[in-house]
Protein backbone atom coordinates (compact mmCIF):
# COMPACT_ATOMS: atom_id res chain seq x y z
CA UNK A 1 0.00 0.00 0.00
CA UNK A 2 1.64 3.80 -0.96
CA UNK A 3 1.09 5.61 1.75
CA UNK A 4 0.70 9.61 1.38
CA UNK A 5 1.63 12.35 3.10
CA UNK A 6 -0.38 15.32 4.34
CA UNK A 7 1.07 17.38 1.61
CA UNK A 8 0.43 15.20 -1.25
CA UNK A 9 -3.54 14.00 0.02
CA UNK A 10 -3.80 18.03 -0.16
CA UNK A 11 -2.11 18.53 -3.33
CA UNK A 12 -3.93 15.52 -5.10
CA UNK A 13 -7.10 16.58 -3.74
CA UNK A 14 -7.07 20.27 -4.88
CA UNK A 15 -5.47 19.84 -7.94
CA UNK A 16 -8.40 17.29 -8.62
CA UNK A 17 -10.86 19.22 -7.29
CA UNK A 18 -9.87 22.36 -9.49
CA UNK A 19 -9.91 19.64 -12.51
CA UNK A 20 -13.43 18.75 -12.02
CA UNK A 21 -15.00 22.39 -11.43
CA UNK A 22 -13.19 23.39 -15.04
CA UNK A 23 -13.71 20.13 -17.05
CA UNK A 24 -17.70 21.22 -16.38
CA UNK A 25 -16.82 24.72 -16.94
CA UNK A 26 -14.98 24.32 -20.12
CA UNK A 27 -17.01 21.22 -21.66
CA UNK A 28 -14.03 19.20 -21.32
CA UNK A 29 -14.67 15.71 -22.50
CA UNK A 30 -14.62 11.87 -20.61
CA UNK A 31 -11.02 11.69 -22.61
CA UNK A 32 -9.69 14.90 -21.50
CA UNK A 33 -10.53 14.05 -17.60
CA UNK A 34 -9.11 10.92 -17.83
CA UNK A 35 -5.62 12.24 -19.27
CA UNK A 36 -5.67 14.80 -16.65
CA UNK A 37 -6.56 12.91 -13.52
CA UNK A 38 -3.97 9.68 -14.87
CA UNK A 39 -1.50 12.47 -15.37
CA UNK A 40 -1.69 13.43 -11.53
CA UNK A 41 -1.32 10.07 -10.25
CA UNK A 42 1.21 9.31 -12.77
CA UNK A 43 3.71 12.01 -11.53
CA UNK A 44 2.83 12.04 -7.87
CA UNK A 45 4.04 8.32 -7.98
CA UNK A 46 7.02 9.20 -9.63
CA UNK A 47 8.03 11.96 -7.04
CA UNK A 48 7.79 9.30 -4.17
CA UNK A 49 9.67 6.61 -6.45
CA UNK A 50 7.18 3.89 -7.07
CA UNK A 51 7.39 2.10 -10.01
CA UNK A 52 3.45 1.77 -10.28
CA UNK A 53 3.97 5.45 -11.93
CA UNK A 54 4.34 3.71 -15.21
CA UNK A 55 0.95 2.15 -15.17
CA UNK A 56 -0.68 4.83 -14.17
CA UNK A 57 1.50 6.39 -17.20
CA UNK A 58 0.19 3.81 -19.84
CA UNK A 59 -3.41 5.39 -19.58
CA UNK A 60 -2.43 9.03 -19.44
CA UNK A 61 -0.14 7.98 -22.87
CA UNK A 62 -3.24 7.18 -24.59
CA UNK A 63 -5.78 9.40 -23.49
CA UNK A 64 -3.09 12.58 -23.36
CA UNK A 65 -2.26 11.70 -27.11
CA UNK A 66 -6.13 12.03 -28.11
CA UNK A 67 -6.28 15.48 -26.75
CA UNK A 68 -2.88 16.59 -28.07
CA UNK A 69 -3.95 15.45 -31.97
CA UNK A 70 -7.46 17.36 -31.44
CA UNK A 71 -4.99 20.80 -30.38
CA UNK A 72 -2.57 20.04 -33.64
CA UNK A 73 0.16 19.44 -31.47
CA UNK A 74 1.72 16.78 -33.42
CA UNK A 75 5.23 16.52 -32.09
CA UNK A 76 2.85 15.78 -28.74
CA UNK A 77 1.16 13.22 -30.03
CA UNK A 78 3.97 10.87 -31.29
CA UNK A 79 6.05 11.45 -28.35
CA UNK A 80 3.24 10.18 -25.92
CA UNK A 81 2.35 7.11 -28.68
CA UNK A 82 5.71 6.81 -29.90
CA UNK A 83 7.97 6.64 -26.94
CA UNK A 84 6.16 7.47 -23.74
CA UNK A 85 3.71 4.34 -24.36
CA UNK A 86 6.55 1.48 -24.49
CA UNK A 87 8.70 3.23 -22.27
CA UNK A 88 5.95 2.96 -19.78
CA UNK A 89 6.51 -1.05 -20.07
CA UNK A 90 10.20 -0.99 -20.51
CA UNK A 91 10.49 1.74 -17.07
CA UNK A 92 8.17 -0.73 -14.64
CA UNK A 93 10.90 -3.24 -15.47
CA UNK A 94 14.06 -1.44 -14.90
CA UNK A 95 12.42 0.28 -11.97
CA UNK A 96 11.05 -3.18 -10.43
CA UNK A 97 14.80 -4.46 -10.44
CA UNK A 98 15.27 -1.92 -8.52
CA UNK A 99 12.83 -1.69 -5.80
CA UNK A 100 13.59 -1.59 -2.22
CA UNK A 101 12.05 -3.79 0.46
CA UNK A 102 9.87 -0.48 1.21
CA UNK A 103 8.54 -0.32 -2.29
CA UNK A 104 10.91 2.48 -3.39
CA UNK A 105 13.14 2.93 -6.27
CA UNK A 106 16.63 3.03 -5.43
CA UNK A 107 17.65 6.66 -6.65
CA UNK A 108 20.92 8.01 -8.34
CA UNK A 109 22.83 11.06 -9.22
CA UNK A 110 24.45 12.40 -11.73
CA UNK A 111 27.82 15.00 -12.40
CA UNK A 112 27.12 18.70 -12.80
CA UNK A 113 29.16 18.46 -16.14
CA UNK A 114 27.50 15.94 -17.60
CA UNK A 115 23.69 17.38 -16.37
CA UNK A 116 25.00 20.28 -18.30
CA UNK A 117 26.02 18.20 -21.49
CA UNK A 118 22.84 16.98 -21.56
CA UNK A 119 21.31 19.93 -21.42
CA UNK A 120 23.12 21.95 -24.13
CA UNK A 121 22.81 18.82 -26.48
CA UNK A 122 18.97 18.50 -25.79
CA UNK A 123 18.72 22.43 -27.16
CA UNK A 124 20.41 21.69 -30.37
CA UNK A 125 17.94 19.00 -30.86
CA UNK A 126 15.05 21.19 -29.85
CA UNK A 127 15.77 24.11 -32.66
CA UNK A 128 16.26 21.11 -35.49
CA UNK A 129 13.20 19.21 -34.48
CA UNK A 130 11.15 22.76 -34.24
CA UNK A 131 12.17 23.49 -37.53
CA UNK A 132 10.51 20.39 -39.02
CA UNK A 133 7.76 21.11 -37.26
CA UNK A 134 7.43 24.32 -38.70
CA UNK A 135 6.97 22.69 -42.20
CA UNK A 136 3.85 20.72 -40.99
CA UNK A 137 0.51 22.08 -42.38
CA UNK A 138 -1.91 22.65 -39.10
CA UNK A 139 1.08 21.85 -36.57
CA UNK A 140 0.70 24.81 -33.71
CA UNK A 141 3.74 26.58 -32.09
CA UNK A 142 6.39 24.29 -33.51
CA UNK A 143 9.28 25.23 -31.19
CA UNK A 144 7.76 24.99 -28.12
CA UNK A 145 6.40 21.85 -29.49
CA UNK A 146 9.62 20.46 -30.46
CA UNK A 147 11.06 21.91 -26.58
CA UNK A 148 8.50 19.58 -24.41
CA UNK A 149 8.82 16.21 -27.12
CA UNK A 150 13.12 16.62 -26.65
CA UNK A 151 12.93 17.25 -23.28
CA UNK A 152 10.78 15.22 -22.49
CA UNK A 153 12.26 12.31 -23.90
CA UNK A 154 15.97 12.93 -22.53
CA UNK A 155 14.21 13.60 -19.09
CA UNK A 156 12.08 10.06 -19.77
CA UNK A 157 15.26 8.29 -20.55
CA UNK A 158 17.25 10.09 -17.45
CA UNK A 159 14.24 9.16 -15.24
CA UNK A 160 14.78 5.43 -16.28
CA UNK A 161 18.27 5.16 -15.13
CA UNK A 162 16.71 6.63 -11.70
CA UNK A 163 19.06 9.76 -11.99
CA UNK A 164 17.38 12.71 -10.16
CA UNK A 165 18.40 15.16 -12.35
CA UNK A 166 15.07 14.33 -15.17
CA UNK A 167 13.32 16.81 -12.33
CA UNK A 168 14.93 19.45 -13.43
CA UNK A 169 14.23 18.50 -17.24
CA UNK A 170 10.76 17.89 -16.43
CA UNK A 171 10.58 21.16 -14.49
CA UNK A 172 11.62 23.09 -18.00
CA UNK A 173 8.75 21.02 -19.73
CA UNK A 174 5.98 21.88 -17.80
CA UNK A 175 6.76 25.91 -17.62
CA UNK A 176 6.85 25.65 -21.57
CA UNK A 177 3.82 23.30 -21.84
CA UNK A 178 2.24 25.95 -20.10
CA UNK A 179 3.10 28.55 -22.12
CA UNK A 180 1.87 26.48 -25.22
CA UNK A 181 -1.45 25.50 -23.30
CA UNK A 182 -2.31 29.34 -22.83
CA UNK A 183 -2.03 29.54 -26.50
CA UNK A 184 -4.38 26.97 -26.71
CA UNK A 185 -6.50 29.13 -24.51
CA UNK A 186 -6.53 32.18 -26.04
CA UNK A 187 -7.63 30.04 -29.42
CA UNK A 188 -10.39 28.60 -27.26
CA UNK A 189 -9.33 25.26 -27.63
CA UNK A 190 -11.82 23.15 -25.18
CA UNK A 191 -9.41 20.79 -23.58
CA UNK A 192 -7.07 23.73 -22.82
CA UNK A 193 -8.38 24.71 -19.21
CA UNK A 194 -8.15 21.11 -18.19
CA UNK A 195 -4.56 20.46 -19.35
CA UNK A 196 -3.44 24.08 -18.12
CA UNK A 197 -4.14 22.14 -14.47
CA UNK A 198 -2.71 19.37 -14.97
CA UNK A 199 0.52 21.19 -15.88
CA UNK A 200 0.53 23.24 -13.24
CA UNK A 201 0.08 20.52 -11.23
CA UNK A 202 2.94 19.16 -12.75
CA UNK A 203 4.81 22.17 -12.06
CA UNK A 204 4.52 21.83 -8.40
CA UNK A 205 5.21 18.46 -8.18
CA UNK A 206 8.65 18.46 -10.25
CA UNK A 207 9.57 20.95 -7.33
CA UNK A 208 8.20 18.56 -4.65
CA UNK A 209 10.22 15.52 -6.76
CA UNK A 210 13.49 17.88 -7.08
CA UNK A 211 13.22 17.91 -3.15
CA UNK A 212 12.34 14.18 -2.32
CA UNK A 213 14.81 12.66 -4.55
CA UNK A 214 17.80 15.01 -3.68
CA UNK A 215 17.57 14.33 -0.18
CA UNK A 216 17.71 10.63 -0.60
CA UNK A 217 20.65 10.90 -2.61
CA UNK A 218 22.69 13.31 -0.38
CA UNK A 219 25.75 12.04 0.26
CA UNK A 220 25.70 9.60 -2.54
CA UNK A 221 28.64 9.32 -5.55
CA UNK A 222 27.60 10.61 -8.95
CA UNK A 223 27.75 8.67 -11.86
Amino acid sequence: MIKLSAYEKIWFVAFIAVGIVLSILWGDTAIGFIAFVTGIVCVLLAAKGSKWNYVAGVVNCVTYAWVAYHSGLFGEVGLFLGFYLPLQFIGFYFWKRNTQGDGIVVMDKLSIAKTAIIFAGSLAVVFAFGFFLSTLEGQATPYLDAFTSVFSVIAAILMLRRWREFWFLYFAVNVVSIIMWLYQLADGNPYAATMLVMWGAYLVNSVYGVYVWYKSTRGLNHA
